[in-house]
């Protein structure tokens, strides 16, 4: 290689490396929001500044306060900085997606950025990932941007009714082995009979899991129902249901092992900490009583 020729490369090269940590540059930034923080006794001023990386001249500014002096009980409000970077959402992304690719809560993205509907971000939507050093690229399942098989979008009209796809499964497999979807480290208090399922009371936020091997059929937000997630089963032939959770931790595409974290407990719309849970068929959705499929040594007592 000539000297000229090595000297074009050698120039190339820097250029290269220089745009990419000047794209990375722009993308960098810092996010503040203000949260409250009742004083403590014992506590400063420069204690709270320190645990929340604030100086106290911040503090001071945001509360209108003449001096450093605080007392136990008093309301402050705290400027919090957390630095990250801004992902520019793109085709076939979703929140979820993105999540999972940074590694960090869906439940802090969502308050940070303050997403009112968190299941419907579009293209060229500018994302705050908190922690975030650099932007990632997010990969997207083949069959999504292939224009695959899409999850039903249930009507506006009538969104609480859920459509299943036909299966050629006739019947159902052996009963009694699905296990129970509640985290069974955290027992519920009870369960009870609704009219297509059980309800299973739990704490808020408990963890939901998958009560055997499947395909995520549908994952996202329904009228009345918050947010649910199908799961099909192709190999027992049913569909299981759960609705009002707080976060759905798959999406759409995603197989499952029985036992894998999929959601949080979230309320009903009275208010009540449970999940809603659903045994359907596969071969025309119909509703089965659950407790014919769970099994009885993981059953709730």
């Amino acid at each position: 290689m000539s000297l000229k020729r090595f000297t074009k490369f050698v120039i190339f090269a820097v250029f290269v490396c220089w745009t990419g940590f000047f794209c990375q540059f722009l993308n960098a930034a810092v996010l503040t929001y203000y949260r409250y923080y009742i004083v403590q006794k014992g506590d400063s001023l420069w204690e709270i500044g320190r645990q929340y990386n604030v100086t106290v001249t911040e503090i001071k500014k945001k509360n209108n306060l003449r001096t450093s002096k605080i007392y136990p009980g008093q309301k402050l409000i705290i400027p919090v900085k957390v630095k990250g970077v801004y992902h520019t959402v793109k085709k076939h992304e979703t929140l979820w997606r993105i999540c999972k690719t940074y590694k960090v809560s869906m439940e802090e993205v969502i308050s940070l950025n303050r997403l009112s509907d968190p299941d419907h971000i579009v293209a060229g939507q500018r994302i705050f990932i908190p922690g975030a050093t650099q932007v990632k690229e997010v990969k997207i399942p083949e069959e999504i941007i292939s224009g695959g098989k899409k999850a039903p979008v249930m009507p506006e009209e009538e969104k609480e009714v859920i459509k299943f796809s036909p299966s050629q499964k006739e019947t159902l497999k052996e009963k009694g082995i699905l296990i129970w979807p509640v985290d069974q480290k955290v027992k519920p208090q009870e369960y009870r009979k609704s009219e297509f399922g059980i309800d299973i009371i739990a704490p808020e936020g408990t963890t939901i899991v998958a009560p055997a091997r499947g395909k995520v059929y549908y994952s996202g937000l329904l009228r009345n129902y918050g947010w649910t997630i199908i799961i099909e089963h192709q190999e027992i032939g049913i569909y299981t249901c759960y609705m009002y959770n707080m976060v759905n931790l798959v999406e759409k595409g995603d197989v499952v092992e029985q036992g894998e974290p999929i959601a949080k407990v979230g309320k009903s719309g009275a208010g009540e900490a449970m999940l809603h849970f659903e045994v359907r068929r596969a071969k025309d959705g119909k509703p089965v009583d659950p407790l014919d499929f769970l099994s009885s040594e993981s059953k709730l007592n």
